[in-house]
């Protein structure tokens, strides 16, 4: 059973100056947390908190101020240990104390941090800029707390930008080869990427203007260290994804600088990697930059790049291939359905020979209109043969005839407008 004198026990040692009185008090709560009594300790801490009033000052019985006393025990053990790392048991607390307030069945109430969060993301940084013994359990906290949008959206500005440089430089320097440490292992990479796409799906509203430049120089850079497949590579695709959708359509001409960068990586991957993740990953890569192009000059050599490289997977026979990792192997499959990974495949082949149709009838359109009616029928010849040597290629005559009649749809809807 848990009282008031248990918390306050906490409490009084946690705010000492003494540095012993307050490893009593961090040892103290995280025998509250991680010890059997864990379920009562939250669920008491979660209606004392569940019946603050929204203008009430939290009171030392509350998720908030155990959250606000624990940033200043881990800063004072911070400031205290110049000579020696910080005890990683301040920053392990208060991670276990950030997942159990956001814990439906131990906080009892929405958004339980709300009046601490903003306290709380300037310390996370704080310490990300300067404590490199605590990076592993302030990144938990870090991608826990994004993911809360109406957390999000209440990180300053300045305190967003530095952390999203922050990654950015960490991510490069763990790729560049001359400056990688032997401390610096894969998953401490993994985990740095997965934080740095966490901050660009949950910004705080609209990308910043001064940001968003260095962050396309940012992942030019990285780019240039992606050589080998594997889930580092696979998850910075991701990332670069997710920066896309987000931002995308504000990049303007600085989206061919980060195809530019990527475009290696992308087309020698993608007829050659068995990983079915990072080929999906590709595919949806080259659709998000396509849309994104749209009416742009850079598009023709995107279109013309993606057609290739289509072309010889359907040539391959990928869309039967069975050596892929995570191989679906249902029923439909067997039967000839397509599975999600073809489906992706299929509507960018649908997109891209949809615009080079478009393209062409364009050019027929305009040859016809110059009389050159000869030279039109030359262009309509070339498209046929193209869709024919698919069509003489292709392994999986219904995944043509899906991007057929997919492409069709398109041109005639662009008809009709």
């Amino acid at each position: 059973m848990v009282t008031s004198r248990d918390v306050q026990e906490i409490v009084e040692k946690l705010s000492s100056d003494k540095v012993k009185a307050r490893e009593e008090g961090i040892k103290l709560l995280s025998t509250w947390l991680e010890g059997g009594s864990s379920h009562n300790f939250c669920k008491f801490i979660g209606l004392n908190t569940a019946k603050l009033r929204p203008d009430e000052i939290p009171h030392s019985e509350t998720w908030p101020f155990l959250i606000s006393i624990l940033i200043k025990s881990a800063s004072s053990e911070i400031s205290s240990s110049k000579r020696r790392n910080p005890k990683l048991i301040y920053a392990k607390t208060l991670r276990i104390v950030v997942q159990r307030a956001e814990d439906a069945k131990c906080s009892g109430k929405m958004l339980p941090l709300s009046s601490v969060i903003k306290p709380l993301f300037n310390h996370v940084w704080d310490v990300l800029s300067n404590v490199p013994s605590f990076h592993y359990e302030y990144g938990i906290i870090l991608r826990h707390l994004l993911s809360v949008r109406d957390y999000s959206f209440q990180m300053r500005k300045r305190v967003y930008c530095n952390l999203v440089f922050l990654y950015i430089e960490k991510v490069e320097v763990s790729l560049d080869g001359k400056n990688i440490s032997n401390s610096t292992s894969n998953e401490e990479v993994f985990r740095c990427i997965l934080t740095l796409r966490s901050l660009l799906k949950y910004p705080p509203g609209d990308y910043p203007d001064n940001v968003r430049e260095d962050i396309v120089k940012g992942f030019v850079r990285i780019c240039s260290f992606i050589r080998e497949e594997g889930k580092i590579s696979r998850k910075l695709v991701e990332c670069i994804n997710t920066y896309l959708l987000n931002d995308g359509p504000n990049l303007g001409s600085r989206l061919f600088d980060i195809h530019n960068a990527m475009q290696q990586f992308v087309f020698r991957s993608w007829l050659t990697t068995h990983d079915r993740v990072l080929k999906d990953s590709l595919v949806f890569y080259a659709r998000i930059q396509l849309n994104l192009m749209r009416g742009a000059a850079d598009r023709c050599l995107l279109v013309e790049q993606l057609l290739d490289v289509i072309c010889k997977d359907l040539d391959q026979g990928s869309m039967s291939s069975t050596s892929m990792l995570r191989g679906d192997g249902n029923k439909d499959d067997k039967l000839g359905a397509l599975s999600s990974s073809q489906c992706g495949l299929v509507e960018l082949a649908a997109i891209l020979f949809y615009v080079f149709m478009v393209c062409l009838f364009l050019h027929c359109f305009y040859m016809v209109c110059l009389m050159n009616i000869t030279f039109a029928g030359i262009l309509v010849e070339q498209l046929l043969m193209v869709c024919l040597r698919v069509s003489m290629k292709s392994r999986r005559p219904k995944c043509l005839k899906v991007v057929c009649c997919r492409a069709l749809v398109l041109v005639g809807a662009e008809c009709l407008h």
